[in-house]
């Protein structure tokens, strides 16, 4: 990048910037479990090597008269010894970087704001950090990715620009959603892992004729059914999935460049099986996946972006707008569950990495899948006091005979029995 240029936000940036000045802002959160204690000076030169092909992520949010736009930070940010709730906020002030690196023991944790990059283009810099270090610390050679300049333009276009077609902008009408209840303590979420054995989840999805995203989908819905009052039973269960638009257009942006499916479920008075549940969702993922589905809401979205109304309009009155925009939209959904994949990474990692996680910071309650080797990790988000759906959720998976283990940020006495017996 020219670092004498602000670099304009993408569509989805602009949205995400106008949380910027409240006190929850969406964060990405991606863990590295090392086989061996961290080195923190060979973290800090790893990142360092990292940012010099990533320079898109090294920068700070500054106020226009009518848009946020980027600018490069003054400096590579300093690895960090773990000291702050997991996805705290990054943005704090102009010269805030919206990534950080931090570390615990023998895990590395990389953050990255939502401004800058969605998951996918989260996850290329942060397997080139993992590669980094590894070749920084036991002196292996990782092949991979070398050849690739992440500098230029065609890794930092705004592909919903690139792609927007106003004439196939549209919406689709929803009823209401269900709302979990109870108490919130937005300032103490609860972040949880949940780790299981990716070949049995898998033989399940296979018995059900299913995907994995449609099991684990299928898991959400029937924990939140589960708990659900009957009073409440009129709205649907509503879940968004994102879905990265790369593989349906032309691009290889490593800026925000995803679209949203909804999965919705209308529960009945008598649960059903996890079975029907998800081919249900099945069903659903492929009708709603398709690209022309997808671009409906991709074009409706950077439709209102340009409205001319809202172009003008000064900086204070857009964040206001977009985020009374997002306050709408929140209410048409119940959860979010985002499945990456299978994470992998050079073959020169290899033996040197014990898993991977991934979270994300919440307002609600977030689910977040990802895959390594044989290790399926659940990264839960909650700012619910009441754990009882993650409950159900893991007790699902235990009724289906697959153990799973359990990390999270709270101590003991906040958990209740059940959580510690998972």
């Amino acid at each position: 990048m020219d670092k004498a240029n602000r670099y304009k936000l993408d569509n989805v940036g602009k949205f995400y910037s106008a949380e910027s000045t409240g006190p929850w802002q969406t964060v990405f959160r991606f863990s590295a479990e090392f086989v061996d204690e961290v080195n923190p000076e060979v973290l800090q030169k790893a990142l360092e090597h990292t940012i010099e092909r990533f320079p898109g992520f090294n920068v700070c949010l500054r106020n226009g008269a009518f848009w946020h736009h980027l600018e490069p930070a003054a400096s590579i940010p300093q690895v960090q010894p773990e000291s702050i709730p997991a996805c705290f906020r990054l943005h704090t002030g102009p010269n805030s970087t919206l990534f950080r690196v931090s570390y615990f023991r023998n895990r590395a944790n990389l953050e990255v704001s939502h401004i800058i990059s969605d998951g996918r283009g989260t996850l290329g810099f942060f397997r080139v950090l993992v590669q980094s270090y590894v070749e920084e610390q036991y002196g292996a050679s990782c092949a991979s990715m070398k050849h690739i300049d992440y500098d230029s333009p065609q890794y930092n276009e705004d592909g919903f620009h690139k792609h927007y077609e106003p004439h196939k902008a549209g919406s689709t009408p929803t009823r209401r959603a269900y709302r979990i209840r109870g108490l919130r303590d937005r300032n103490n979420p609860t972040y949880m892992e949940y780790h299981l054995s990716a070949s049995e989840v898998l033989e399940v999805a296979h018995k059900f004729d299913v995907s994995i995203t449609s099991l684990m989908i299928a898991a959400v819905i029937n924990a939140i059914r589960a708990t659900m009052p009957s009073n409440a039973l009129k709205r649907p269960i509503r879940l968004t999935v994102p879905v990265d638009l790369r593989q349906f257009f032309e691009t290889d942006t490593m800026r925000n460049f995803f679209g949203l499916v909804t999965i919705s479920y209308m529960p009945h008075r008598e649960l059903e099986s996890l079975e029907e549940v998800a081919q249900l969702v099945q069903l659903q993922l492929s009708e709603a996946a398709q690209p022309e589905q997808l671009e409906r809401r991709m074009n409706r979205m950077t439709a209102l972006e340009k409205n001319p109304f809202l172009h003008i309009a000064p900086l204070f009155l857009k964040d206001w707008v977009l985020n009374f925009a997002a306050r709408v939209s929140a209410r048409d959904i119940t959860s979010a569950v985002s499945n990456l994949g299978q994470l992998t990474f050079d073959e020169c990692t290899d033996g040197h990495i014990k898993s991977v996680n991934v979270l994300t910071s919440t307002n609600d309650l977030n689910f977040v899948i990802c895959t390594f080797g044989n290790d399926l990790s659940v990264g839960i988000s909650t700012i619910f006091k009441n754990l009882d759906i993650v409950h159900e959720f893991c007790r699902i998976f235990s009724n289906l005979g697959i153990c799973g283990h359990v990390n999270m940020n709270k101590p003991d006495g906040e958990l209740c029995e059940t959580i510690k017996e998972t």
